[in-house]
């Protein structure tokens, strides 16, 4: 059994309550999806949280625009990043934990395979910056066509703060595909067979689903280690005091606090 997480969006009060929980169900292996920094108030410390606590964490399109550029980020995304890139780059006379937190950043993998299971940010086709929406069912299934071949049997993705499951079916030879969010499972389950599945696993730190509690998966093992099922668990923290920390920051818009409230 272990837990993945994604999308901390430096939101350490977010962070702490989701590990609390995870420590509290006895899991201590953790996998961290990526989008580590952005939006949030307290990137370092959510840094040395991830790199002490996870086993290992995919590079998220914010944990990448840190280090390149964030041209194609919307305006308030890209003055989070840059005030962000501020906070964290070392220069010459800069401490230890400043230089091993931009280095664990700067060497994060763009993808990870494991058995069956890959493990990106974005999409299998697009590790790094590409959405998979539910809105794709219906809309692009080439797309998650694409995306499905390159899939041996599970694949787990954040980046949209939408959680749910994509799975894999077949009409003859064609393939077709079907979307469930975790208020359509029963107890926010899904019990694994032999169909290949995508799961978008949430967000910890900026939920947009409409719900505010942070969100993250379990997934449960048989004992030979094959994954058997993949729970949803939301919990619940007071998201004030990273208001207050944001409104605090003036390079932060405060638009990034108020949605921490309603989870949009």
């Amino acid at each position: 059994m272990y837990a993945i997480i994604s999308d901390l969006h430096s939101n350490l009060e977010a962070l702490t309550a989701v590990l609390d929980r995870i420590e509290r169900a006895k899991v201590e292996d953790i996998v961290c999806l990526g989008d580590v920094i952005g939006y949030g108030p307290d990137p370092e410390s959510c840094i040395d949280l991830v790199r002490t606590r996870c086993r290992f964490t995919i590079r998220g399109n914010h944990d990448d625009a840190l280090l390149a550029d964030a041209a194609d980020f919307n305006p308030i995304a890209r003055e989070v990043i840059d005030g962000t890139r501020q906070m964290l780059k070392p220069g010459l006379f800069s401490s230890v934990a400043k230089r091993e937190r931009w280095n664990f950043l700067k060497n994060l993998e763009i993808e990870r395979r494991e058995g069956p299971v890959l493990y990106v940010h974005g999409s299998p086709r697009e590790p790094v910056k590409e959405y998979v929406m539910r809105t794709d069912v219906v809309f692009a299934p080439d797309k998650l066509r694409e995306s499905f071949e390159r899939i041996d049997q599970l694949c787990f993705v954040g980046h949209t703060h939408q959680p749910g499951v994509f799975i894999e079916r077949f009409d003859g030879d064609r393939p077709y595909y079907e979307h469930r969010a975790p208020h359509e499972l029963k107890d926010g389950i899904y019990v694994l067979g032999a169909e290949k599945v995508l799961c978008n696993v949430g967000s910890v730190g900026q939920p947009r689903d409409g719900d505010p509690r942070s969100c993250f998966v379990v997934v449960h093992e048989s004992q030979d280690g094959k994954p058997t099922k993949i729970q949803f668990v939301r919990v619940e923290y007071d998201f004030r005091p990273t208001q207050q920390k944001i409104d605090a920051i003036p390079w932060i818009n405060n638009l990034c606090a108020t949605r921490l409230e309603i989870g949009k």
